[in-house]
């Protein structure tokens, strides 16, 4: 990130380092034994989001729930605060939007002799010029470390058979990982917008590419199914757009938005497209999408730098085979079926799948 920020665990002082160069050298002091960012000739990085891509990527892997990252919606990358919060519950990360939206407002209108009184209970230095100039700007954004992780290991799961379905489709396999974006892997979710499962279908996008949606049977839940859904349609996105940022930024855009972005902008380069195009449609999701997409692979291909702890995770985990039960597998492992159930959340009704990854309890 490009400014550096110290914490504290109360709300009201906050104690901010600003200093751009300075900043800068400690923010890239932090980076210089991660693995660089290399994603292959399909999914190129321009300079332009570069930052972006790392920003994303310390949301993913640096920072947890118990983070709000105070940030400027229109470069993300340009951090202003990370409050420690207690649970990271919307009503927490609502309180620190509106206490950073009320002081760039205050100090919008204050006179100097006011403005060392509203930025008394924050610490010093910070400078009311930024913050006086983002009062519209001001973003806070959850860490995310423990829920990607979580999906890492979920992943797991469905991968192969996804990779299979792309290489069948002849699409670039690092499209596999587009779901940690998306559903963090998880096949039952659903959006507060009505998308469900492993790849957020919308239902008309569904059944456009003959998934059956109804009272009865929705078919987006069904991995084998919705990834096939998705194939299909990222590849119908790609021959459209002309590039894979492109059809990337359409899974969220669609395709006839970002072919609107296209024609407004005169170019098929997504960097002019961000920095060009304009429209209510077109907010922080989809401009931030093909930005957030390159974090996840990044990080996700390198799971064992950014989540050291993962090795042993790995370890304990046991993967569902043919036949098993649970009382069979708790026997030879030697705990209890309660303390299996209890280890991974399953209901006494809940019945092992093929492939299920099921967490030892130590």
């Amino acid at each position: 990130m490009r400014l550096a920020c110290i914490r504290s665990r109360r709300l009201s002082f906050l104690v901010v380092v600003v200093g751009l160069s300075v900043a800068v050298a400690r923010a890239a002091g932090a980076r210089e034994d991660a693995p660089p960012l290399e994603f292959g000739s399909s999914f190129p990085v321009p300079p332009s989001l570069e930052q972006n891509v790392r920003f994303w990527i310390d949301v993913f892997a640096r920072y947890g729930l118990d983070d709000a990252i105070v940030h400027d919606r229109e470069d993300p990358a340009l951090v202003l605060a990370v409050v420690e919060v207690e649970t990271g519950r919307t009503r927490e990360i609502d309180a620190v939007r509106h206490q950073y939206r009320t002081l760039t407002t205050a100090l919008r209108t204050a006179s100097p002799g006011d403005v060392g009184r509203l930025l008394d209970p924050f610490g010093t230095p910070l400078d009311p010029r930024w913050l006086a100039a983002a009062t519209d700007r001001v973003r806070v954004q959850p860490g995310q470390r423990e829920v990607f992780l979580r999906s890492i290991l979920r992943s797991q799961r469905y991968l192969p058979m996804i990779r299979k379905i792309l290489a069948r489709e002849d699409l670039p396999l690092e499209l596999a990982y587009l779901p940690h974006v998306e559903s963090s892997f998880d096949s039952g979710i659903e959006s507060h917008a009505g998308a469900v499962g492993l790849w957020q279908l919308m239902p008309e996008t569904a059944r456009q590419h003959q998934l059956r949606v109804d009272a009865k049977v929705d078919e987006r839940t069904h991995p084998y199914k919705a990834t096939a859904a998705a194939a299909a349609y990222l590849r119908a996105a790609h021959e459209k757009l002309g590039s894979w940022p492109l059809a990337v930024t359409s899974y969220n855009y669609g395709i006839n938005g970002t072919r609107r972005a296209i024609d407004n902008v005169g170019s098929r380069h997504l960097h002019d497209v961000l920095e060009q195009h304009s429209s209510p449609t077109f907010g922080f999701a989809s401009r931030n999408f093909y930005a957030q997409f390159l974090a996840a692979l990044h990080v996700a291909r390198n799971d064992a730098h950014y989540f050291p702890e993962i090795a042993e995770i790995r370890r304990r985990e046991y993967v569902v085979q043919k036949g098993d039960t649970l009382w069979q597998i708790a026997r030879r492992h030697g705990v209890t079926v309660d303390r299996i159930r209890s280890a991974n959340k399953l209901a006494a009704t809940a019945r092992l799948q093929l492939g299920q990854r099921i967490m030892m309890p130590g």
